[in-house]
């Protein structure tokens, strides 16, 4: 197990082959209720369950608050035995013929829709054993009925065919030591969230600095019929930055950041308030700046929008590879669309892109998407998404999408979704390796190539954002920030991937979320069309803010 623990320190994963199933009341309860659904449970002329998987989840937070140095009332603040989440699947029929990839209800691609994804319950043997049965009850009638109608949809629409519903993998395991949550020290991190949203007060025009300082500790444990089990920890820390400002014609501008912790050390929070400052500098900038006017050329993707941008242009299409049968529909618009583009150039060839479930930690940060075994119970395995312009794998999962089919461990649950092709831990690297100051003359360079006098950095994706559009002037590099843009249409496709000029710079880590991490490089789009917001003046308040 120290092993193990060393190997995760190291931000790497070494799969192990025979991991124990840990003893410890989550798996007992999930082994004793899955062993007596396996035997017991039935309905007459209806086929006993042939594969069951049990996901339990315990949250341990603390959520602290301040706005311009007042603390908000949280519930996160002491030691509390918490809730435990969880959720059950069932299948009945085969491997060869089961209720899988069917909807019959206009849910738009779940496993099975009716299905609730987490359910609460309280901690203790007998509490989790009482709502596994309860549940597990409840998945085994839904999946019954959804395999009669799935039987019955592919009679009526004639559809055969020698593929499996699904290919069984070797069972993967894997099992670490659950540390119990460590409370800090909670008067400290008051204090330090209250001084950074304090900073906010040092601009009269800014009316909002909203500091909130969220930790987490996420236990995840998973068993399934076929063996297959794993018990991981991931540690969770963020500060978000919120601001909302009033501008000279009286309209209210707003900003938001957010900064990912290694912990909570004095040198971390530290770093949170150097981005403060920072986000404070950047409202300052933005206090009087003029509207921008309507631009077509290249523009400055910095990491914040640059993940956004992959994520829109790519990743959305290379996940839920296999499309569902669906009674209301013959297209499934959920699935991705690029598995049926895999021989074609997709990208840029200035890019690569990976998916490495297998990877722990950016820069000492935890990556929330860190999945050595997948939620079918298949070892993950790291990814070459793109490569010279190419798409080279996919996420797959045991569902076969040809006669050679194998999964790669890559079935997640996300939301209300069950078990689909997903993405984890998507890296983004550059072919060259460039600086922030070499990307930025790239773009300077293009833009006197054109016959322009500037062009533009974009910050964040969002288009709320007042802070995340600067101009820079091609005559001397001088910045500043503009407002009232945005790209003109769906900015966001594939076919903008393959125009790209250069990818480079200092990578950041732009998304960490449960749903999906990237860590990218700024990109520079060779051209971009921004056309002016519809920006009409507020009333200004009648007598100013009080001091």
């Amino acid at each position: 197990m120290k092993r193990i623990f060393l190997l995760l320190m190291l931000g790497v994963f070494s799969p192990v082959t025979a991991a124990e199933l840990p003893d410890n009341m989550y798996f007992r309860a999930m082994r004793d209720e899955m062993k007596r659904a396996q035997t017991q449970l039935r309905l007459k002329d209806q086929a006993k369950p042939y594969y069951l998987a049990y996901w339990l989840w315990h949250d341990t937070e603390v959520d602290i608050s301040a706005d311009m140095g007042t603390l908000a009332p949280s519930a996160n603040h002491t030691p509390d035995a918490g809730n435990i989440l969880g959720t059950v699947f069932v299948s009945v029929g085969s491997d060869k013929q089961d209720n899988l990839g069917f909807d019959d209800s206009d849910t738009r691609g779940y496993y099975n829709a009716r299905l609730p994804y987490r359910f609460g319950m309280a901690p203790g043997y007998a509490a989790i054993r009482q709502k596994l049965w309860q549940m597990t009850d409840k998945a085994y009638l839904q999946a019954a009925d959804l395999y009669k109608k799935k039987q019955n949809y592919k009679r009526k629409k004639n559809i055969t065919g020698s593929l499996p519903d699904v290919v069984a993998e070797p069972p993967a395991q894997f099992a670490e030591e659950i540390p119990p949550f460590v409370w800090p020290d909670i008067t400290r991190l008051e204090q330090a969230v209250s001084r950074i949203s304090s900073l906010g007060k040092t601009l009269d025009f800014v009316e909002s600095f909203e500091a909130q300082l969220y930790i987490l500790q996420s236990e995840k444990y998973f068993l399934n019929s076929r063996g297959a089990f794993a018990q991981q920890v991931t540690p969770w820390i963020v500060l978000r930055l919120h601001t909302s400002f009033r501008q000279p014609d009286g309209k209210t501008s707003e900003a938001q950041t957010r900064l990912w912790l290694k912990d909570t050390s004095e040198s971390e929070l530290a770093r949170a308030e150097k981005k403060a400052l920072e986000l404070l500098a950047q409202v300052r900038r933005a206090y009087g700046a003029k509207s921008g006017s309507a631009y077509i050329g290249p523009v400055l993707l910095k990491p914040h929008a640059a993940a956004d941008f992959i994520q829109r242009a790519m990743l959305k299409d290379m996940q839920n590879s296999k499309p569902f049968l669906l009674a209301y529909s013959d297209d499934d618009s959920s699935a991705g669309k690029l598995y049926k583009k895999r021989d074609l150039r997709a990208s840029t060839d200035l890019l690569t892109i990976y998916d490495r479930p297998l990877t722990r930690y950016f820069n000492d940060v935890s990556l929330m998407r860190f999945a050595p075994v997948d939620s079918e119970g298949v070892a993950a395995q790291n990814l070459t998404l793109v490569q010279n312009g190419h798409v080279q794998q996919f996420p797959l999962t045991q569902r076969p999408m040809d006669k050679n089919h194998h999964s790669n461990g890559h079935a997640f649950i996300d939301n209300v979704y069950g078990p689909r092709e997903r993405l984890t831990n998507v890296f983004v690297e550059p072919k060259e390796q460039l600086t922030d100051e070499q990307m930025e003359e790239k773009l300077l360079e293009r833009c006197r190539e054109l016959g322009l006098a500037y062009g533009y950095i974009l910050h964040t994706a969002n288009p709320s954002d007042d802070l995340g559009i600067e101009r820079i002037y091609t005559a001397d590099g001088r910045k500043e920030t503009v407002l009232n843009l945005e790209w003109d249409g769906d900015f966001f496709t594939q076919r903008d991937l393959r125009s790209v000029r250069a990818v480079g710079g200092e990578a950041q880590l732009a998304k960490n979320f449960s749903d999906l991490v990237v860590v990218t490089p700024s990109i520079l789009m060779d051209e971009v069309e921004l056309v002016p917001q519809e920006h009409k003046p507020h009333r200004l308040p009648f007598i100013p803010k009080p001091k």
